[in-house]
């Protein structure tokens, strides 16, 4: 090789040790001593002698940086899937409690006679894919197989509105209702380390129902808010969706089985059908992410002054969040809810 293409290489690498290796090959290609070379870069004569002959045996390639194995790994792969399976199995237990590190360590102590200290073993977990989080609420008769046959969703499209109107012409839509007052919630906050903010808890009853439901597939929303939950509020808000829908279209409105969701409710409007979701299945509805969403990010940690107040401030963050239609998609959209799934 000349020694513009070496200079060239010099100048393009980006590793420093390589560059160092080069540069003492450009050097000794134009006539300079190992001696010289090794005083000039300030490396030791023995790594000048040790790149030159890798080059003139191997040519470029022996000056590549070699795979650097690092320290063998404690466990092996099929060790490392035996400690996944455990800790999918324990994580979530029949008789209750949680999986700690400590006993993470006490397993693989006892299996494979191996010592990890915590630190480690959170980095063990970390890279098993595994993450410290809070649980999810079940009710103990939730049932998984009525979930799934509930998302064969366009059967229940067919059976639950009118012969005369096509598949394409059904807007899909999410309703419920939450109660948000003055015995609101907390939630996390930054803070200086090693402290421990208070927020506002009050002691009153106050509080007021936002009846809220969307359309993810075209960002639609319709909302009331009430002093508390019954048929006759839960019709009015019906009659807001049976207005939103354009004509032609009819409205599938999937819903819980709350006391006020009466199929009947739906007789008075020729464009909307009422679906319910199976018992104890909440988060098969959309709405649940969308409360939470309005209580992180506006409500939670802070106090209201009566009815009047709550009313106000849940209206304006109810509007806060439809502002954006993408959001509103974004998060309550569903696959197993699309009409073209």
């Amino acid at each position: 090789m000349s020694h513009p293409d070496i200079a060239a290489l010099v100048k393009s690498e980006k590793s420093a040790r390589k560059r160092i290796r080069y540069l003492a090959l450009l050097h000794f290609t134009e006539g300079h001593s190992r001696t010289a070379i090794a005083s000039m870069l300030k490396v030791s004569r023995t790594s000048v002698n040790k790149w030159v002959s890798t080059y003139l045996s191997l040519g470029l390639s022996g000056l590549n940086d070699k795979p650097n194995p690092g320290r063998p790994a404690k466990l092996s792969s099929s060790q490392l899937a035996t400690l996944a399976e455990f800790v999918q199995l324990k994580s979530l237990s029949e008789q209750g409690g949680r999986l700690m590190a400590k006993d993470v360590g006490d397993f693989i102590q006892s299996e494979f006679g191996v010592t990890f200290k915590q630190t480690n073993l959170y980095r063990l977990l970390h890279q098993l894919g595994f993450s410290w989080i809070t649980t999810r609420a079940r009710h103990p008769k939730q049932s998984e197989a009525v979930q799934e046959s509930f998302k064969k969703f366009p059967m229940a499209m067919i059976l639950n509105t009118p012969g005369h109107v096509a598949l394409d012409r059904i807007d899909v839509w999410f309703q419920d209702e939450a109660r948000f007052g003055q015995q609101n919630t907390t939630t996390r906050i930054w803070a200086e380390k090693g402290t421990r903010p208070r927020a506002v808890k009050q002691q009153q009853f106050e509080s007021a129902y936002l009846f809220g439901a969307l359309c993810p597939a075209t960002g639609a929303t319709e909302a009331i808010l009430a002093p508390f939950a019954n048929s006759d509020y839960m019709h009015e808000h019906l009659k807001l969706i049976s207005a939103a829908t354009e004509f032609g279209r009819h409205a599938l409105v999937i819903m819980d089985g709350a006391g006020w969701h009466q199929r009947d409710l739906a007789d008075d409007f020729d464009n909307l059908s009422i679906v319910k979701i199976p018992p104890y299945s909440p988060e098969l509805n959309p709405m649940e992410q969308v409360w939470q969403w309005l209580r992180q990010h506006v409500l939670a940690n802070r106090s209201f002054k009566g009815y009047d107040d709550i009313v106000e401030q849940c209206s304006i963050t109810w509007n806060t969040f439809i502002k954006e239609p993408l959001r509103v998609m974004q998060l309550c959209s569903r696959q197993w809810a699309k009409m073209n799934s």
